[in-house]
């Protein structure tokens, strides 16, 4: 059978530890975490007030499926849509540009060639005007020469009618004097008679060069 005074140490130990839980209970509760210290110092965090726990399951269920949560769009980010249609616009803004410049370009050359044409037009007219004065030029002149060609020939008739008149003796003598040009016009409108009557006085060189150069006329 125990002692008394072992009795009395089992009392006063089992009085000390609900002393103990006492005061552990007292700190526990008065602590800002209701955390619970114990001697060994371990620890242990009261469960989470019923309300708050709760609030926080609450919270969890409103969370989205998958574990991803809602995101609000980043203000920074372009609308893909609206990038695409911004480049469309400013591709359209290009393309009518160009048409424009293209446009300008082929009014530009358009009036051009028109400028070209009135040119071409009035070089045309010009060379018809100076082919028109130039044939009558050449008209004129024919004309001038035909009228020249007369009037040296009937000169030259006059001449070989006169030659013809005269003695021939005296008509040599003129002959021999005479340019040798001028003479074989004469002789070559002259009758072969007349003619021969004529040189037979007339020097026998000079003769000679009047009767070659009849012979090789050109007809």
């Amino acid at each position: 059978m125990p002692s008394v005074k072992a009795v009395r140490t089992v009392v006063v130990c089992v009085l000390l530890f609900v002393v103990s839980l006492i005061s552990w209970k007292t700190a526990w509760l008065t602590s800002p975490g209701n955390t619970l210290f114990f001697p060994d110092g371990l620890a242990f965090a009261q469960d989470e007030n019923p309300e708050e726990k709760a609030t926080a399951e609450g919270e969890d269920e409103k969370k989205p499926e998958d574990g991803k949560a809602g995101k609000t769009p980043c203000p920074e980010c372009p609308d893909p849509a609206k990038v695409v249609l911004e480049g469309l616009e400013e591709k359209r803004a290009a393309v009518a540009k160009d048409q424009e410049r293209l446009d300008q370009e082929k009014k530009r050359l358009e009036t051009f060639k028109e400028e070209i044409d009135e040119k071409l037009a009035k070089l045309d007219a010009l060379k018809q005007q100076i082919d028109a004065d130039l044939a009558r030029m050449e008209q004129k002149k024919t004309e001038q020469e035909i009228q020249k060609q007369a009037a040296f020939d009937a000169k030259m008739n006059r001449l070989v009618k006169m030659y013809s008149g005269m003695k021939p003796k005296k008509a040599a003598a003129i002959v021999d004097k005479m340019d040798i040009e001028v003479a074989k016009q004469i002789f070559s409108r002259m009758r072969e008679t007349s003619a021969a009557q004529i040189l037979a006085f007339v020097d026998s060189e000079k003769a000679a060069k009047i009767s070659e150069r009849i012979a090789f006329k050109k007809p």
